[in-house]
């Protein structure tokens, strides 16, 4: 009888402690109280992966060293990107600043914009930001529409060599990302012009995915 207590107690303290998996499509069915732990989305345990190979095939890239990360594009459109190439380089800024790394946030604009929708300290455009940045390394990647989910491939690359410091690859399950694959929805610049893509227009076997 004391061994069952003490394997439900080990049970309960690792449930505790363990922060739920959830795709972010279907409606969240976790306890209330695991939210005392925030739910960590399963595509953040795909970018954790990538940065921890990145890690390992590093060259040159210091704690110390200024890096900015930036969206990944479509391989087939290196001027377009969407929401999952905005979210990727999110969660790599994430996965480098926790790591010690000094990570700059080029789209901060130095200042706050106050407006009756909201404050606004972030900016796309590069008229509100900084002209000239101290950027050594930038970590930046591609991705490429495939049966059942996307190929990403990600790299350092230095801002004045152009030499590839550290890389790395994986594939992301459609199911992870939580988001139907099929639909266009684009985003490219043109002039120094932010173009979204009509959401309709259908294009197989794109990167270019529902918003």
């Amino acid at each position: 009888m004391k061994k069952w207590l003490m394997v439900a107690s080990v049970c309960m303290l690792t449930a505790c402690a363990y922060s739920p998996i959830y795709n972010g499509k279907e409606p969240y069915s976790g306890s209330q109280f695991m939210l005392l732990d925030s739910p960590r989305h399963t595509m953040d345990y795909f970018v954790e992966g990538l940065t921890e190979e990145l890690m390992v095939s590093n060259t040159s890239v210091s704690a110390r060293t200024p890096i900015a990360v930036t969206s990944f594009v479509d391989l087939q459109n290196l001027d377009a990107t969407n929401w999952l190439g905005n979210s990727v380089s999110e969660g790599f800024i994430y996965q480098l600043q926790r790591r010690g790394f000094k990570v700059v946030d080029f789209k901060t604009t130095g200042s706050i914009q106050v407006t009756q929708t909201g404050d606004f300290a972030l900016s796309r455009d590069w008229k509100d930001l900084a002209h000239e940045q101290e950027i050594q390394y930038v970590l930046t990647g591609t991705m490429l529409r495939q049966e059942g989910g996307v190929l990403v491939n990600a790299r350092v690359v230095g801002m004045q060599s152009r030499i590839v410091v550290a890389s790395a690859q994986g594939f992301l399950p459609a199911d992870r990302i939580g988001r139907d694959l099929d639909t266009l929805n684009s985003i490219r610049t043109q002039d120094g012009v932010l173009i979204r893509s009509d959401p309709e227009i259908r294009q197989p076997h794109t990167v270019i995915l529902r918003p």
